[in-house]
């Protein structure tokens, strides 16, 4: 970062985290010149991460070698015909006729 006053390097003196903000990660940041000892005091978004708890590893379920039974189909017509016949009830009301 480079000073206002002469354009200099600055060097971060301090950096306390701001706790009044509703968002975490930013904090109020003192840099001073090092040609003019000019001091800024600046708030500043951090990026710091929050340090997350250690989450355990979910126990991985145990192995079975058989081969998978698979799940029994639902009758394809009468999900078609329900659905079919909700479709036709839906834009029956919307042209404004209404179907039993």
């Amino acid at each position: 970062m480079r000073c206002l006053a002469c354009g200099a390097e600055m060097h971060l003196m301090q950096a306390v985290p701001d706790d009044t903000m509703m968002v975490a990660g930013y904090e109020h940041q003192t840099w001073q010149c090092t040609s003019c000892n000019d001091v800024e005091r600046r708030l500043a978004f951090s990026r710091a991460k929050t340090p997350i708890a250690a989450v355990p590893m979910p126990a991985a379920p145990p192995q079975d070698d058989s081969p998978p039974t698979p799940a029994p189909e639902p009758p394809l017509a009468a999900a078609t015909t329900a659905s079919a016949s909700a479709w036709a009830r839906t834009i029956a009301r919307i042209r404004g006729r209404h179907i039993d």
